[in-house]
């Protein structure tokens, strides 16, 4: 009886569960299939969790669209997208969303929707969306469309300086006078409608996961491509679509606790590929799929020219130039439990960095976060997002300066008195108009909770994005099986042989795709990508 191929999945999240549920299911049990997994669960970068009796996720929290996408599908065939409990983002609280400005000014629609205007405009048009003009859309679309125009490709330049000129070419098209808001303190209009416009872009920086809109390629912007329909989160949690990928699975498939620490690879052995575990043991295998993060292996190719590093023989130069380019950020979000329900969705707009009018007592960490607000309209739960130096940062802080923080920001901004107890009780903030129904009632922060994927060595990170240097082709690059053959010549690169072991080592993850790259979705393409590469190698009926 001929030997099964071994098949060593490296990853036990979207990629990895995807691509060993599709090996199992259509290869009528030709497999010895193994999926190794580095920690103590999986999912990967999807971790639904509780705090304050809610269901939240810690990582992947939305469906990008609904029309067309997998996860979308899944999530509705099994039953997951309703539930009698509430979930995170269940409703919209953002539509009702209140913003205010450092110094305790509240700044009034008219104010802010112009700028957002302008920001969506220019967003949808690095997107290589068409903007459909029904005479409705206002000048501020019209002036983005026009600059748009005139600037024709911007080829090498980044999504940050392309939204910077946009926003010169809108304020240099308006008309304007340099004085004060009225309301507003020391705020002139052009300083606000900048930090307001600067407020967008945090946001945009959270979707990203870079630290800096400026490493964003632009030209790279418009391959994204998004779904239709409406965006929305998995009510039963979005380990609901992990466990139905691995329902299929026999017990014992899947291993955790099993952290691979190199990858020997390009043998002409039976079994080509050999696999180094941290507790010292190694398995064969004719094929490995490695899904491991963008951020995993930059940290695994530094030290590749020594012993060191990840793979053995080091990648080569295609693949690891690729993984060098392509940018990889931290997005991490902050939980924050209140004593009372209907706090208020708040936008936050803060003074530049050279301002004289800053409040010194925000921290820097604080100060590029867009939002904080309730994760669904009645709950105690309050969410922000960070990203780039501020999310790492996050990680490192105590839950008492976090609550500090936190604090002196809604404060400052609010302009609503800031207690700290010394005692046993938490600190507070009077929020005093914040509140609706209740002016003078305090409102408690009781405890926090924080995502950490930048530490997390499993991780280093959250997703990736297309930097300044980078292009499609790098992602490309990242999902090209190893070794390289040429099938005209028999070669691998470049080098004759007399029996070429093929697909050794290949690779999926959201980083491995190149137009729904940073996605669950993205993540799950390519998991089926790479087991329909080896169905067909093997050609089983698929």
């Amino acid at each position: 009886m001929a030997k099964k191929p071994r098949i060593v999945i490296i990853g036990a999240g979207m990629a990895g569960l995807t691509a060993a549920n599709k090996l199992y299911t259509h290869s009528n049990n030709a497999f010895d299939l193994t999926v190794v997994e580095g920690g103590s669960r999986i999912g990967g970068r999807i971790n639904t969790s509780e705090f304050s009796a809610e269901k939240i996720e810690m990582g992947a929290t939305w469906i990008h669209g609904i029309g067309g996408s997998p996860i979308y599908k899944i999530a509705e065939e099994t039953g997951s997208l309703v539930s009698e409990e509430p979930w995170e983002c269940m409703d919209s609280t953002v539509d009702k969303a209140r913003t205010f400005a450092e110094g305790g000014f509240e700044i009034e629609p008219p104010i802010v929707e112009p700028v957002s205007g302008l920001f969506n405009a220019l967003m949808e048009l690095a997107q290589g969306k068409e903007i459909d003009d029904d005479g409705d859309l206002g000048e501020n679309y019209e002036i983005a469309t026009r600059f748009y125009s005139s600037v024709n490709g911007l080829n090498g330049s980044s999504v940050g300086s392309f939204l910077r000129s946009g926003f010169e070419a809108y304020w240099a098209s308006v008309s304007k006078a340099e004085n004060g808001v009225q309301g507003c303190g020391t705020w002139s209009r052009r300083s606000l409608e900048e930090a307001i416009f600067t407020m967008f872009s945090n946001t945009q920086r959270t979707y990203t996961s870079a630290d800096d809109l400026y490493t964003l390629d632009y030209a790279a912007e418009s391959e994204y491509q998004m779904f239709p329909g409406e965006e929305i989160t998995i009510a039963k949690g979005y380990l609901s679509v992990i466990h139905h990928l691995t329902s299929v699975l026999p017990q014992g498939v899947v291993e955790l606790n099993r952290r691979v620490t190199k990858i020997e690879w390009e043998s002409n052995e039976e079994d080509p590929v050999k696999l180094h575990f941290s507790d010292g043991s190694v398995v064969f295998a004719d094929h490995v799929i490695v899904t491991v993060s963008l951020g995993v292996l930059k940290a695994g190719i530094e030290s590749d020219d020594g012993e060191g590093g990840l793979f053995s023989p080091p990648l080569p130069e295609f693949k690891s130039d690729a993984i060098k380019r392509l940018g990889y950020g931290v997005v991490n979000k902050l939980f924050v439990e209140v004593s009372q329900r209907r706090f208020p969705s708040l936008q936050l707009v803060f003074e530049k960095e050279d301002s004289e009018y800053r409040f010194v007592k925000i921290p820097w960490w604080m100060r590029r976060t867009a939002t904080i607000a309730p994760i669904h309209s009645n709950s105690k739960v309050l969410l922000s997002w960070f990203a780039g130096k501020e999310a790492l940062e996050l990680e490192k802080l105590t839950d008492e300066e976090i609550i500090d923080g936190v604090l002196t920001t809604v404060s400052c901004l609010t302009g609503k008195e800031v207690k700290k107890d010394n005692g046993k009780a938490p600190n507070t903030f009077t929020n005093g108009s914040l509140r609706e129904d209740d002016d003078e009632e305090v409102v408690k922060i009781t405890k926090v909770l924080t995502s950490k994927w930048g530490g997390d060595p499993l991780f280093r990170g959250s997703y990736s994005y297309v930097a300044v240097g980078s292009s499609g082709d790098d992602l490309d690059a990242m999902a090209e099986p190893l070794p390289q053959i040429n099938k005209k010549s028999g070669q691998v690169n470049g080098h004759g042989q007399a029996k070429v072991h093929e697909l050794q080592v290949m690779f999926a993850g959201e980083a491995t795709h190149r137009t729904h790259y940073s996605t669950t979705h993205g993540a799950y393409y390519s998991g089926l990508r790479e087991a329909n590469r080896l169905l067909k190698h093997y050609k089983c009926d698929f």
